[in-house]
């Protein structure tokens, strides 16, 4: 297994003591993990943690922008250090989300420094008028625009959309497809339970869209932990064979192996 989503502690919301060298030790010592890709999050490497909560950028980006260089000085030397770990089977990788004119979390520049770029929807504005129509159509909208900014994988797709009303296999298929059309993964995320997951599932075996795997770990306790996926994958009456597994660039660079 290669888990596509794990957090340190640089992360706001993770397990102080959750560091690199915990991933290393875990792929070095268990030999069903192959490979384990840091992808913590935009929010907290650029913003504070009191602005990265009030979730004020995802509106107003003059606010990533007064804090880019400030992201930028903590970011260079994170992804500096996974980058010498890719020996030890840990890589650099990144979650961002993207604010209202498009743009993501993330100064352009690193982009050629990760590996995998995650995007996934974790806040929206909300309206107090919406109908859950108007909800759901803007969520999709974004989904949508966050699939075609050059993401590698759609993090977690359908859990926000999924707490806030029922999202319907039809809903399922149309990002599922629009993930075909755009070439992205779509994530099986271990870290909440989607009920919507075995319906992506089946349309992702049944158009071939890759599925990336990914614990989302953010305690200790929860590293290597992917009985949530195979559950998921049997719930939704299948196998591993049945799934086309997510890799950069479609396969394994040699240094992944």
């Amino acid at each position: 297994m290669i888990d596509f989503h794990a957090h340190t502690d640089m992360s706001y919301c993770a397990e102080s003591g959750l560091t690199p060298e915990i991933y290393a030790n875990l792929v070095s010592t268990n030999p069903k993990i192959d490979a384990i890709y840091i992808t913590d999050h935009g929010m907290a490497v650029y913003f504070p943690a009191e602005i990265a909560w009030k979730w004020e950028y995802i509106s107003d980006s003059s606010i990533f922008d007064s804090q880019r260089d400030w992201g930028n000085s903590r970011l260079a030397p994170h992804l500096a250090k996974l980058a010498k770990m890719r020996v030890n089977k840990v890589f650099p990788g990144f979650e961002v989300e993207m604010m209202h004119d498009g743009r993501l979390t993330i100064d352009d520049s690193f982009r050629k420094e990760i590996d995998i770029l995650i995007g996934s929807v974790h806040y929206l504005p909300s309206d107090p008028l919406e109908n859950k129509r108007d909800v759901l159509d803007r969520w999709s909208r974004h989904t949508r625009q966050l699939m075609n900014s050059g993401i590698d994988v759609l993090g977690h797709p359908f859990r926000w959309i999924s707490n806030q009303l029922p999202v319907s296999k039809d809903i399922v298929h149309q990002i599922v497809m629009e993930a075909k059309n755009t070439g992205i993964a779509l994530e099986l995320n271990g870290h909440f339970v989607v009920s919507t997951d075995v319906d992506m599932l089946q349309v992702c075996a049944e158009l071939g869209v890759p599925v990336s795997i990914g614990t989302d770990s953010h305690k200790l306790s929860e590293i290597g932990d992917f009985s949530y996926h195979f559950a998921t994958i049997e719930s939704a009456g299948l196998s591993l064979a049945d799934i086309k597994l997510f890799s950069p660039q479609g396969t394994l660079c040699p240094r992944h192996k």
